[in-house]
């Protein structure tokens, strides 16, 4: 990994925290489940894109994601899960999946500005 890609891996992790405090008050957002009784639609979208990524079919996840989109704090839970379960991610598993740290990073700042969530001071 180079510096760059460490550089934005970071990013990331610290916009992640950005996210989670000013929403959710919280130091991590991990998506749950809202109920143990009967999937949601966001709860069936986060095993969708879950199987995916797993899949290798990354850039299909992330578009599904955004094709997706809703103006909840909920959605923006997943959002962050899903972004954040991509930068834990190896370069080698994400070139694998066609995909670059950077398109994470540019991904997570697009979803999240067209949530409403202000990250400009993040923006390259």
């Amino acid at each position: 990994m180079g510096f760059q890609d460490d550089w934005v891996l970071r990013q990331i992790e610290i916009i992640a925290r950005y996210v989670a405090n000013l929403i959710f008050h919280k130091n991590k957002i991990t998506y749950t489940f809202e109920s143990s009784e009967m999937l949601s639609e966001m709860d069936q979208l986060h095993l969708v894109l879950d199987r995916l990524v797993k899949e290798e079919r990354i850039g299909e996840a992330e578009d599904l994601l955004f094709e997706n989109i809703r103006m909840t704090d909920k959605y923006i839970e997943l959002a962050t899960d899903f972004y954040s379960r991509l930068n834990n991610m190896t370069d080698r598993e994400l070139e694998t999946g066609n995909f670059s740290r950077d398109e994470v990073y540019e991904g997570y700042i697009d979803i999240l500005t067209k949530l409403g969530v202000p990250v400009e001071r993040f923006a390259q």
